[in-house]
C-alpha cells in the first residue's frame, strides 16, 4: 500500500464522523519505528474558548500491535479508506466502518493493545460491559466508547485493554462512541470489515464524481488528496451536535470548527454540487443572533453570544454563485429563498447599527478578531477602525440583497433602494480612503491611517468596474507591481518591500483567503491572465508543500513552525483543500 497521506499532516477521518486518527505530535516522525497510533475524539467547542497554550487531548487512545507482550516498531501506513500500523511481524487494519464505529482487523496473530489516557477522575481505565461479548466501556475526551472483541479475546493490561488472536491468529474489534449510554448490539449486527471499507469508498469516490471528477494534468496527482481532506472534515446535522446543515471545519485539532466566513467560500469551491453549495452557504445563517450577527467558529457545540465574527463576505458569494448559475441548478424552494433572504439583510444591517464609523456611511471593524486577518499591521494602529475591505463586502452584499431579492419578486423600487446604498457606500470609500494613489484605513478616533502596505488594503479590486476606471487601474497596478506581493508562490499579505512585513498569517505569508479574493479581483476587473497566474501560482505551491493554510512567500513550503494546542505544526486544512481543487479547475484548463 503507499501510503496516501502523512498523519502528521493531514489526521485521518471520514465525513460527519467524531474519530480520527493521528501520529504521536510532539516525537513523532513519518518513519518506520518513530510513529505511533492514536484514536482521536473531534468533538470540540468554540476554539476561543481553549487555552491556546496547554495540549488539547486531542489524542485520546493509544492502538499497538503487541507480539510476546512487546509493542512492535511500526510505520503508519493508510489508503482513503483505511489506516494500517504495519509491523515486521504483520499487520492490523482500521477503518472508520460507519460515522459513529471503528472496526480493527488483524490476520498475523499480533495483540491488539488498547491504551486510553487517564481518566481525570481516577479509578479503573476500563469497565466490563455485559452484553455477552466481552466488551468494556472506556473514556474518550468528552464521551465515552465501547471496545468490544469481534475475534479474539480481550482482557485487561496494565494501563488498559488487550485483545489476543484467536486460534487462527485473527484480532478483531469495534470501537462505538456516544453520549448516552448504546443499546447492546448482537454480533451479527457489526458489519464484517470488508463491507466498512467498501460503505467507505463508496461514499468518498461519489463525493468525487459529484464535486470534482478530474483535474487537469498538472494538478491531477492531488485531486484525491485534496477532495478527501476537505470531505473527512465535513460534519452533518445528528441529533447529537449543534450542526443544522452540511458544513466544512478549517482542520483537526488545532481549529476543530467550521467558520462563518468559510462557508461562502466553500460554497463556491463546492459549486459542482449545487445543492451541497448551497446547503452549505446557508449553514452560517442558522448561527444568527437576534441582532443579525453571525458566529464566528461553529463546533461540535456551538458556543452562543460570541464577541467574535468574521467579515461579511456573503454578498461576494452569493453573487457568484448566481452568475454562474449555481442558485439556478439548486432549486431551493421560494420559502427557503426568502429565509436566506431575510437573513442576508440581518446580516447586512448589523454593520450598519452596530459598527458604524461616524464617517458617512462607512462601517467600522472593532475587534482585530473580527477581520479575518488578525495580525495585519494596519489593525495596531487601534480600534475601531474603518477598513475598504470591510466596506467593499458591504457594498456587495447590499448589491447582492437586491439581486437575489429579484429573483423572489422584490419590487424594482426596493431594489434601486439598496442599489442606491451600495453605490453611496462605494462613493464614501472613494471620498474617505482613497488618497489618489492607493487605498488605506482610517482610525476615526484618532485619525491616523495606515502606513503599511497590506492585500487587504486592496480588497476594494473585487468591486471591478463599479468603481472608476482610473482608480481600478491605480488599485490593480499597485497590486501587480514588481517586487510587492507577487511572488513565485503566490501573493503574500504584507508587500515584501514593505517595512511593516511581519511572516505570520497577514502579516507577510501566502494564505487561503488571498486567493479566493485575488484571482476573483483580477477577473472582475478584466485582468483574466493576471488571474490565472495568481491562482495557479498558489495552486503549485499546494502541490509541491500539501494543504497548509499558511506557506512561506520565499520557499512555498507549507508552515510546519506555528503551534498550539501542544502541536508541533499546524495540520492541513480543509479551507485550503477545496481551494486548490477549486483554482486548478477553473485556471488550470
Amino acid at each position: 500500500m503507499e501510503q496516501f497521506v502523512d498523519l502528521l499532516d493531514a489526521p485521518f477521518s471520514r465525513r460527519g464522523s467524531y474519530f480520527c486518527f493521528a501520529n504521536d505530535n510532539l516525537k513523532a516522525e513519518n518513519l518506520y519505528g518513530k510513529s505511533n497510533l492514536w484514536l482521536c475524539n473531534c468533538r470540540s467547542v468554540d476554539y476561543a474558548m481553549i487555552d491556546l497554550t496547554k495540549p488539547n487531548n486531542f489524542r485520546q487512545i493509544l492502538l499497538q500491535a503487541v507480539r510476546d507482550g512487546l509493542a512492535l516498531p511500526c510505520f503508519l501506513n493508510n489508503s482513503p479508506e483505511e489506516v494500517v500500523i504495519e509491523t515486521a511481524s504483520g499487520a492490523i487494519r482500521f477503518c472508520i466502518a460507519e460515522r459513529r464505529l471503528v472496526l480493527a482487523h488483524g490476520e498475523d496473530g499480533l495483540t491488539l493493545r488498547i491504551s486510553p489516557r487517564p481518566s481525570w477522575l481516577g479509578g479503573q481505565m476500563s469497565i466490563p460491559i455485559a452484553d455477552g461479548l466481552g466488551s468494556h466501556d472506556v473514556d474518550f475526551g468528552p464521551c465515552r466508547m465501547r471496545v468490544t472483541p469481534l475475534r479474539g479475546t480481550l482482557r485487561r493490561c496494565p494501563g488498559g485493554l488487550e485483545i489476543v488472536p484467536d486460534a487462527q491468529g485473527v484480532v478483531e474489534a469495534a470501537f462505538a462512541d456516544f453520549l448516552a449510554d448504546p443499546a447492546p448490539r448482537a454480533l451479527e449486527d457489526y458489519p464484517a470489515y470488508a463491507d466498512g471499507v467498501e460503505n467507505v469508498r463508496r461514499e468518498f469516490e461519489g463525493f468525487c464524481e459529484r464535486v470534482m471528477p478530474s483535474l487537469p494534468a498538472e494538478f491531477e496527482p492531488r485531486r484525491a488528496q485534496a477532495l478527501w481532506q476537505t470531505w473527512s472534515l465535513m460534519v452533518d446535522p445528528d441529533g447529537e451536535n449543534d450542526y443544522r446543515r452540511p458544513m466544512v471545519k478549517m482542520m483537526h485539532s488545532i481549529f476543530e470548527s467550521a467558520f462563518g466566513w468559510q462557508m461562502p467560500m466553500q460554497a463556491v469551491w463546492l459549486h459542482n454540487d449545487p445543492k451541497l453549495a448551497w446547503e452549505v452557504f446557508c449553514s452560517c445563517f442558522e448561527f444568527q443572533d437576534e441582532n443579525g450577527r453571525l458566529n464566528d467558529a461553529v463546533g461540535f457545540k456551538a458556543m452562543p453570544g460570541k464577541v467574535a465574527m468574521k467579515p461579511p463576505i456573503h454578498g461576494l458569494s452569493l453573487l457568484w454563485l448566481m452568475d454562474h448559475g449555481v442558485i439556478e441548478a439548486a432549486a431551493p424552494s421560494e420559502e427557503d429563498k426568502q429565509w436566506l433572504l431575510d437573513r442576508l439583510i440581518a446580516w447586512t444591517e448589523y454593520f450598519f447599527t452596530f459598527r458604524r464609523g461616524g464617517i458617512g456611511t462607512l462601517c467600522a471593524y472593532q475587534r482585530a478578531l473580527e477581520t479575518g486577518w488578525e495580525d495585519a499591521p494596519q489593525y495596531r494602529l487601534g480600534m475601531p477602525q474603518i477598513c475598504p475591505d470591510l466596506n467593499t463586502f458591504l457594498a456587495l452584499d447590499l448589491e447582492a440583497i437586491a439581486r437575489f431579492g429579484a429573483t423572489l419578486g422584490m419590487p424594482e423600487q426596493e431594489q434601486r433602494h439598496w442599489l442606491r446604498r451600495s453605490q453611496a457606500l462605494i462613493e464614501d470609500m472613494i471620498e474617505t480612503l482613497w488618497d489618489g494613489a492607493r487605498w488605506f484605513s482610517l482610525c476615526p478616533e484618532t485619525g491616523a491611517r495606515s502606513a503599511n502596505d497590506n492585500i487587504t488594503l486592496l480588497l476594494p479590486a473585487l468591486l471591478g468596474k463599479r468603481l472608476p476606471q482610473e482608480i481600478m487601474e491605480k488599485t490593480v497596478a499597485h497590486l501587480l507591481r514588481p517586487g510587492g506581493f507577487k511572488t513565485e508562490n503566490g501573493y503574500t499579505t504584507e508587500a515584501l518591500d514593505s517595512p511593516h512585513f511581519r511572516y505570520g498569517f497577514s502579516g507577510g505569508s501566502v494564505i487561503t483567503p488571498t486567493h479566493f479574493f485575488i484571482p476573483m479581483a483580477l477577473e472582475d476587473c478584466g485582468c483574466p491572465e493576471e488571474a490565472r497566474a495568481a491562482a495557479l501560482g498558489y495552486c503549485r505551491t499546494l502541490k509541491r508543500g500539501g494543504f497548509f493554510h499558511i506557506s512561506n512567500p520565499l520557499t512555498g513550503l507549507g508552515d510546519r513552525g506555528l503551534t498550539a494546542f501542544g502541536e508541533k505544526q499546524l495540520f492541513w486544512s480543509g479551507w485550503t483543500s477545496s481551494c486548490y481543487f477549486y483554482l486548478a479547475d477553473r485556471y488550470g484548463r
